[in-house]
């Protein structure tokens, strides 16, 4: 099948960006990798394993070729939440890989043989990478992948495939540099390299379990949101005068602000019941509650 059937059928479910990458191993990223982890830039939620991160080959034995989408989330509302706003619609895991596996399926139906295993967040790869490696953006100081389109307000989904779709260039933009997000980072996270250390990211903090120490919580108490951080991206020159999604899924069913007296009178299962079909769930109730009682701390 050739790309260009698969950019049109990728059009037709309102998916403007696709590129393809190849399949590793992605040398370059694994000293990126090494480098962060001799200098404990990591967290439990990356994928321990270095050579799953590098190569597809160990998640898919006969993968040929990686199918990477970009899904922006920006609605264009002005919305003073509580929530970072890739959580504002339903659960993008969702929407990304019911999308994915539509992708997939076409294939199938077009491809003899073919098979494909898809991903929104949950598999060994680095997506950002792929999306890198795809040609569909480049990235900021801040370490998101930047589209000229829609700036960095993107989620990214991909499928390792069976076959040998042809392989698309990085670009060879860069961002501005101008150091806005380095400025307005609340831990000082954003380091001069083009990464970031993820034990000092607002957004990180507000998704780890357990009591955080008191250097953790202050960076918490710099900004309202319960759940995420979005103050990298909104100083961003590159998120001026964006276009909005074209994606409904995203704009409708918003939910931008959590209210903490609901949160401590309802069940856990409760809590599920009315928002487990949001981004913000899944690491439950009970550390909502907790970043609101931070952000409560001596007012």
């Amino acid at each position: 099948m050739r790309k260009e059937t698969l950019q049109t059928f990728c059009h037709s479910l309102k998916i403007e960006h696709m590129g393809i990458a190849g399949i590793g191993p992605y040398l370059e990223l694994e000293q990126i990798i090494q480098s962060r982890n001799a200098k404990n830039q990591y967290t439990e939620f990356e994928e321990k394993c270095i050579n799953k991160r590098i190569d597809p080959r160990l998640t898919m034995e006969d993968v040929q070729s990686v199918i990477v989408c970009l899904f922006p989330y920006y609605t264009g509302e002005k919305i003073e939440g509580n929530l970072a706003k890739y959580a504002h619609a339903l659960d993008y895991h969702r929407i990304v890989k019911d999308k994915l596996d539509n992708i997939g399926k076409f294939c199938a139906g077009e491809i003899p043989g073919f098979h494909y295993s898809a991903f929104v967040d949950t598999g060994p790869l680095v997506d950002r990478y792929l999306a890198y490696l795809a040609g569909l953006g480049f990235y900021g100081r801040n370490n998101h992948i930047i589209t000229e389109q829609y700036g960095s307000y993107v989620s990214i989904g991909y499928l390792l495939t069976n076959y040998p779709f042809e392989i698309d260039k990085p670009l060879e933009g860069s961002c501005l540099q101008c150091g806005r997000c380095i400025a307005a980072c609340p831990g000082q996270a954003i380091l001069d390299d083009y990464t970031i250390d993820p034990n000092r990211c607002r957004s990180y903090l507000t998704q780890k379990k357990g009591e955080l120490t008191e250097a953790e919580i202050n960076i918490i108490k710099k900004n309202k949101l319960v759940f995420g951080c979005d103050i990298c991206q909104d100083v961003c020159p590159h998120n001026e005068k964006i276009a909005v999604t074209q994606l409904t899924e995203f704009q409708e069913e918003i939910v931008s602000e959590l209210n903490y007296e609901e949160l401590v009178t309802i069940s856990n299962k409760e809590f599920m019941r009315r928002y487990g079909n949001r981004a913000f769930s899944w690491r439950g109730r009970k550390l909502i509650v907790r970043n609101f009682e931070y952000l409560l701390r001596n007012r």
